[in-house]
């Protein structure tokens, strides 16, 4: 339940193993990579000058960034257009990526194949274009199918030109009007219900005259094959025998097609897996150094899997490469850990909220099961009803088990367990207090009670904010912010005594002692010279980081800032009663109106609607109001979050976009 420790591996090897190298960090996906010339830049990088390093230590001098760009479109849009073209789903097998193979050499092989279903479904497409020319023609002879004369000698002539038109009824209705003022034979074939079909014979001379007589009529040119001799009934024979033959094709081909996917299926989808390896690889690439023979990586890894990395380096690789292992110092300002969170299940779906504000910083408490266990207490008590908070914890565990939502799922699981404890604590039951008795206290009953609660729980944890603090100081060596600082030591000093003299007044009804303003005013003045102070006592080189007078300024706000905050931060937990009392006091309202209405379904149904309403709306309100109080009024005390996600270099599962697939089928 902390920040997992790393070490620094590095890689050293010759040029021409460098895919393969990288191949193996990314199928075992633990190493997250940093830039190779800031590792050797860095104060604590480290060669040991032994026989084995000779020649890693003379290309030392030499390194430059690797600078190697390669363009896969056409190998994206290959793979793409074969995986579209047999409808299956791109995903990246790790069997495909594990086993050793030249990428060039496969991709060669794939092309050939690319280049064979290329041509077979061009075919079946060419001959797709041809059936439906082909009944294209066929609707358009049946106009003249009852005409005995030869299709060839309409279609050849020298000089006429025949064209067969479709026009609208009104159309041609206009056409006849004007017939003395066309230079052409207008003969009607045929009458459908909304059009007219006619046969046009123009000289050729006059063929342009005559198409812009035509082209205000809004016609449609009927295609005629010129290629086929005899009758329109013969050529119409002729075409639906040629059809067929054309139809028998397509089949032979379409299962030629599928026999292309039986027999390549395998190589596809390596073609996907090692195409998204090759262009991980190129990306991995501008973090490596090369020399003239040598490339030199570096990257964290999670201390738990730095054993498994090295052997199957040493396994593949044998002495082809160097394998360096350092501790990870960060306090390097060059090269900073990434943090990697490991807690148990039971918290693990909370990372999520803390990662919304910020990822803990590698040598920073990991704030995770403080803020999961804090979290459900402030939720619950707000949230407090066996009833809805069964529903929450139920919608949660399907979510998380079912729809695999585990970051959602279980938080919503977990608070609604919290809201399910406190409704017994509160004894409500979707909102009624009259079902099982309290464990402890009635909201409604205890106002008061309610409220100094809340404030007291505010107390409790803003003291845990300033001891959290105070342990990341440690951790970090941070003497002016741990122990100086206005969340350190002098900052909680300050709190408790401020707080216990408030207390004594309201209690007492006691003054403020002068020994404790004198206190109070000392404690004041030990924030404001925190820096100096801090760099006294640590033997720093200068007092002031910056400009002396924009230090004072700035911390003179900054106390004029405590004293507004600390107070206000204590007091802003009164929601935690106030929303206690809400819950219970909306449900009253539901209630109330329920008896209203004078009919018991009618009750009934109000209480039902009452409880959804309140699971949902208040229920959210309550999740937000929850995830203020830990963002603005505990981790703005103790939690950084300046911290690098690790993000190791692994291959994931992904498809094309549909630009690229419509790219593909396009060139297909």
């Amino acid at each position: 339940m902390a920040v997992e420790k790393m070490k620094i591996v590095g890689v050293i090897g010759e040029n021409a193993i460098l895919n393969r190298v990288l191949r193996l960090v990314l199928v075992d996906g633990s190493m997250h990579t940093v830039n190779a010339l800031a590792r050797i830049n860095s104060s604590d990088f480290f060669l040991p000058p032994n026989e084995k390093n000779i020649k890693a230590l003379e290309e030392l001098p030499f390194l430059k960034p690797n600078s190697s760009k390669r363009d896969f479109t056409h190998d994206e849009q290959m793979i793409a257009a074969l995986l579209n073209l047999f409808s299956m789903k791109p995903y990246v097998r790790l069997e495909h990526l594990g086993q050793d193979y030249d990428y060039d050499e496969f991709m060669q092989g794939l092309s050939d194949i690319y280049d064979k279903v290329c041509r077979t479904a061009d075919e079946v497409d060419e001959k797709l274009r041809s059936i439906e020319q082909k009944r294209a023609y066929i609707d358009s002879l049946k106009y003249l199918r009852q005409y005995n004369f030869n299709i060839d000698m309409l279609s050849n002539m020298k000089h006429l030109s025949f064209k067969l038109l479709k026009l609208s009824k009104e159309n041609y209705t206009k056409l006849k009007k004007n017939y003395e003022n066309i230079p052409a034979v207008v003969l009607k074939v045929a009458e459908e219900s909304k059009d007219v079909i006619v046969a046009v014979i123009t000289p050729i001379i006059l063929e342009e005259t005559v198409e812009r007589i035509f082209g205000s009529l809004n016609y449609t040119l009927l295609s005629l094959p010129t290629w086929i001799s005899g009758t329109a009934a013969e050529a119409i024979d002729e075409l639906t025998d040629s059809i067929k033959e054309d139809q028998d094709a397509v089949e032979f081909l379409k299962k030629s097609l599928k026999e292309y996917r039986v027999k390549f299926a395998e190589e596809f989808e390596k073609g996907f897996s090692r195409l998204e390896m090759e262009e991980k690889i190129e990306e991995l690439k501008s973090d490596i150094a090369v020399g003239d023979k040598l490339f030199f990586m570096f990257g964290f890894v999670p201390i738990s899997c730095v054993p498994r990395l090295e052997n199957s380096l040493k396994q593949q690789f044998k002495d082809a490469v160097i394998v360096l292992t350092d501790e990870a110092d960060a306090s390097d300002s060059i090269i900073t850990p990434p943090t990697k969170l490991s807690n148990s299940r039971i918290f693990r779906p909370f990372e999520t909220l803390v990662k919304m504000y910020g990822t803990p910083a590698y040598n920073e408490i990991d704030p995770t099961v403080f803020f999961s266990l804090t979290y459900m207490l402030l939720f619950g008590a707000m949230f407090g009803d066996v009833g809805q908070g069964l529903i929450l914890f139920l919608a949660g565990t399907f979510l998380e088990i079912v729809m695999k939502r585990t970051s959602l799922g279980g938080v919503l699981s977990r608070v609604g367990f919290a809201s399910t404890i406190f409704g017994f604590i509160y004894g409500s039951v979707f909102g009624s207090e009259e079902i099982i008795e309290p464990l402890v206290v009635r909201p409604m009953a205890n106002i008061n009670f309610m409220l100094v609660a809340a404030i007291v729980l505010g107390v409790f944890l803003t003291i845990a904010g300033y001891i959290y603090n105070i342990m990341n100081s440690y951790i970090d060596r941070n003497m002016e912010e741990g122990i100086f600082g206005r969340n350190g030591v002098v900052g909680l000093a300050f709190y408790l005594i401020v707080l216990y003299a408030v207390t004594r007044t309201v209690l007492v009804n006691s003054g403020i002692s002068p020994v404790m303003v004198y206190t109070l005013i000392c404690l004041l003045l030990l924030m404001v010279f925190k820096q100096p102070l801090a760099n006294s006592i640590t033997h720093a080189g200068k007092l002031y980081s910056g400009s002396p007078t924009d230090y004072y300024i700035e911390e003179g706000f900054g106390i004029i800032e405590t004293l507004l905050s600390m107070m206000s931060n204590t007091i802003s937990f009164i929601r935690v009663g106030a929303f206690a009392l809400n819950h219970v006091g909306l449900y009253m309202a539901f209630a109330t109106m329920g008896e209203m209405i004078g009919s018991a379904w009618g009750n009934i149904l109000l209480l039902v609607l009452g409880n959804v309403i309140i699971i949902g709306l208040e229920g959210l309100i309550v999740f937000i109001q929850a995830l203020r109080l830990e963002y603005y009024e505990l981790f703005t005390k103790y939690f950084r979050g300046d911290g690098i996600e690790y993000a190791p270099a692994k291959i994931k599962r992904k498809s094309f976009n549909d630009r690229k697939l419509d790219t593909a089928h396009s060139s297909v």
